[in-house]
């Protein structure tokens, strides 16, 4: 090989880290916004989270007015004296 053929490699080579540079930045800031997105879509999870813990709070607290209501009513009915309005 002459000198010529050697630099010709040498710049074909140049040519590849180059475009290999150039396809890792945009790879890296592809998944630098995935990260991001993945962030925002937890943080979205984490409110739905507290918001499902809230209404089922809400839920137990209905359920047991019904139930003491219930209780109530089925005393009211069965025992009249014993009501405590």
């Amino acid at each position: 090989m002459n000198k010529y053929e050697i630099k010709y490699m040498l710049e074909q080579a140049m040519s590849s880290v180059d475009r290999l540079t150039d396809t890792q930045g945009k790879q890296l800031l592809h998944i630098e916004n995935i990260w991001a997105e993945i962030k925002d879509r937890d943080s979205t999870i984490e409110l739905y989270k507290s918001k499902l813990i809230e209404k089922n709070e809400e839920i137990i607290r209905l359920r047991n007015l019904i139930q003491s209501q219930t209780d109530k009513n089925l005393t009211e009915h069965h025992f009249p004296t014993e009501v405590n309005n």
